[in-house]
């Protein structure tokens, strides 16, 4: 009953809102289509909505696959301002809103083809998330894609910080590829390949064991033939006294290569209404000890809408 309670609930805000402005990736800038279409505008809105077979945070999943259900709203102003809410439900879970991110920020062009973004971001989780992500609750990130003609080359660093302190980057290559447009040319179809590498801290712990011998003075060693406790009976004192053992346990953090993906959607346009099927692989690697995260494949379909 949870389940269809809350997909009639996020399918209502969909419906709701006709206008589901465009997603932004690493909570990125407008497109230039979306430009053109509102240089009118001091402003637009957009409304989301978004299913995946499973959720990840920076290349890392639970061992439970958790199926999900989001919805967003945002505002973006001419300027380049921009601020968003999206809000996540995961089927077979407890809560009716399992996590809720709140962002504001600003994206910006230098030249005509590097375009840039900072952002803050606040998470809100439920209290019985599964989600790995519910470690931290917030979020800082800077971001840059550059448009070199032959791919689009996207790195963006973000700092997790609240409950645990975390540097990630994130780093992909893609290509739109446009194909035969639809409905007698008038919607563009395409597929965006993108390659990306994800790289982050992660804390290690290390054990070190010294072993101290203490030495005894002269006095004791003198009278060592008189203790056999101290010559282990035999009457020969052998100058060595007791030994102390002593174990710390030291906790670092080092930056490593954490996850590879290959991601390949199909874009496509009604109208003013993007949809993005897409499929994903993704390879997590130098896991720590306890890390349930797996290779997996991930489906995911995203509707937005912009008025």
């Amino acid at each position: 009953m949870k389940n269809i309670l809350a997909c009639c609930a996020l399918l209502s805000f969909f419906m709701a809102f006709p206008a589901l402005a465009e997603t932004y990736p690493l909570e990125g800038e407008p497109s230039t289509i979306l430009a053109q279409d509102t240089s009118s505008k001091k402003g637009w809105w957009t409304v989301g909505l978004e299913t995946a077979n499973n959720a990840t945070f920076f290349g890392r999943n639970t061992a439970t696959q958790y199926p999900y259900v989001a919805a967003s709203l945002t505002y973006t102003h001419t300027s380049g301002l921009f601020i968003s809410a999206m809000s996540y439900q995961l089927f077979n879970t407890e809560d009716f809103i399992d996590e809720t991110d709140v962002t504001a920020g600003y994206s910006f062009k230098v030249g005509e083809r590097f375009d840039g973004l900072v952002s803050y971001s606040r998470f809100f989780f439920g209290p019985n998330t599964p989600l790995v992500k519910a470690v931290t609750s917030n979020a800082a990130t800077a971001a840059g894609t550059l448009d070199w003609k032959y791919l689009l080359t996207g790195l963006s660093a973000s700092y997790i910080f609240g409950g645990s302190s975390d540097l990630f980057t994130v780093l992909d290559n893609s290509r739109y590829i446009p194909l035969q447009n639809l409905w007698k040319g008038k919607n563009p179809v395409g597929i965006d390949p993108k390659f990306t590498v994800i790289a982050g801290t992660q804390e290690f712990s290390q054990t070190h064991t010294v072993v101290t011998e203490k030495k005894k003075n002269p006095v004791e060693t003198v009278l060592d033939p008189l203790n056999p406790i101290g010559n282990n009976g035999n009457g020969n004192g052998n100058g060595k006294g007791k030994t102390t053992t002593t174990t710390t346990t030291t906790v670092e953090k080092r930056f490593k290569v954490l996850n590879y993906s290959i991601t390949v959607p199909l874009v496509f346009s009604l109208y003013n209404v993007d949809i993005e099927p897409a499929y994903r692989f993704s390879l997590p690697v130098n896991k720590l000890e306890g890390d349930e995260s797996k290779a997996q494949s991930f489906v995911s379909l995203n509707l937005s809408y912009t008025f």
